[in-house]
């Protein structure tokens, strides 16, 4: 795994300058959803998986804009959710991938001859980054053609390295959600990573 990509990091200095009460905004908004993250000691053999989930919500946009959790911009979305059937953890991963090969070597589907762009993206002058954005209704009103490949990742997540949930829920949820947090972002990224060392290139 390359140490210059990553898919899922946690942006811990921002956090902390950008904090209402000077300590994390990711602090703030576990107090502030308490009752979200009490409810994992409702459920005995699922707790632990759904309190994973809500760390991990809470964590990511659209509740904290922006995220607790970065995402490397060819992620589209990264999310951490309990799987239905049995109630272990599941990841998923939506990202920005070329054109399928069939379509890239073919002109049989562009009718009459029409121009089809990749993802628009827009370039940040302070990193480098290339930053994938939706069309504009101009450009669709301008007659712009657009196919935006994406792939989507869902594999099952281990729980085997969280933290054991005490018997009760702490009097300071945050720090136990901080270091669910970390492992997810470890295990995410075990997964994710690979994908978009592969779609970078060397």
């Amino acid at each position: 795994m390359s140490a210059s990509v990553r898919a899922f990091w946690v942006d811990a200095d921002y956090d902390r300058e950008a904090a209402s009460d000077g300590v994390s905004r990711y602090g703030f908004y576990v107090r502030d959803r308490a009752d979200r993250f009490g409810e994992a000691w409702d459920w005995q053999e699922t707790g632990q998986a759904r309190f994973a989930a809500t760390a991990w919500r809470v964590a990511t946009g659209p509740i904290m804009a922006p995220g607790y959790i970065r995402r490397h911009p060819r992620l589209l979305s990264g999310q951490v959710e309990v799987n239905d059937w049995d109630g272990s953890l599941v990841g998923t991963a939506s990202l920005v991938t070329p054109w399928p090969q069939a379509l890239a070597a073919s002109r049989d589907w562009r009718t009459e001859g029409t121009w089809w762009r990749d993802w628009p993206t827009e370039h940040s002058w302070s990193t480098s980054a290339v930053r994938y954005l939706d069309p504009s209704g101009e450009q669709i009103t301008g007659g712009e053609h657009f196919l935006m490949a994406s792939a989507a990742l869902v594999f099952p997540l281990p729980t085997a390295q969280l933290p054991p949930l005490p018997p009760d829920p702490p009097a300071e949820l945050a720090t136990l959600a901080r270091a669910y947090v970390t492992v997810l972002v470890t295990e995410m990224n075990r997964i994710v990573t690979p994908v978009i060392n592969a779609l970078e290139g060397p």
